[in-house]
């Protein structure tokens, strides 16, 4: 499903170019749950932003489904992600002015062209699993911070995408709230398949993953 070969990732700095991401190798099959880990600085929200096609390697290339992506024109890009990849960021991103269950069925009204009675059952059967049924009318500024995260979950699987991306996504969340998230994704890629990456720092996280992929060996 992803295959990763020899990516390198550079910024500048004022001290000169710093290299984030130095010679890196990593793949998942389809279906598998990694959680990305290194400590702060080691280029975790770095190598997801090139996996999710946010942005792009300075070396190396990228395959996804098969398909070698590094070097897609913008257009073809934002084409792929969208239909292929959903992202849960550190912050939730939510549109204040649309209420919860708008928020979560968001991406099937960009693909439909508007919101509907199906769209908004299946963003209340999210909400159900998450025992957030109560919040479907409510709007961002009303909600809790680990809400809000775990509405951000429900909206970055709404299109049942290949790939999910989360960067730190439960930093702000306490335990039930962690878990919660976490049975969301787990029974997604059971029914689905859905292949998940998730950088993180924390053990609870890196337990409920079926593996771990290890930045420091490549900070050398």
């Amino acid at each position: 499903m992803i295959k990763a070969e020899k990516i390198v990732k550079t910024y500048p700095s004022p001290a000169g170019p710093k290299t984030i991401l130095r010679s890196v190798d990593f793949s998942m099959a389809a279906g598998e749950v990694c959680a990305v880990c290194g400590p702060s600085g080691s280029g975790k929200s770095t190598l997801l932003n090139i996996l999710g096609l946010i942005d792009r390697p300075d070396g190396g290339l990228l395959h996804i489904g098969g398909r070698e992506v590094s070097g897609l024109a913008p257009e073809e890009i934002l084409k792929f992600r969208n239909e292929k990849i959903g992202f849960v960021f550190q912050h939730h991103f939510l549109i204040p002015e649309l209420c919860v269950w708008r928020n979560i069925a968001y991406p099937g009204a960009l693909r439909e062209g508007g919101f509907s009675v199906k769209l908004k059952e299946r963003a209340i059967e999210l909400l159900e699993f998450l025992k957030l049924g109560r919040l479907a009318e409510e709007f961002p500024a009303t909600l809790s911070g680990g809400e809000s995260q775990r509405i951000a979950a429900a909206r970055s699987v709404f299109n049942a995408p290949d790939i999910l991306i989360m960067d730190e996504p439960t930093g702000s969340l306490d335990l039930d709230s962690k878990s919660d998230v976490i049975n969301l994704i787990l029974a997604l890629n059971r029914v689905s398949n859905i292949t998940v990456v998730i950088a993180t720092h924390d053990d609870f996280i890196k337990k409920s993953c079926g593996r771990v992929f290890d930045l420091v060996p490549h900070l050398q």
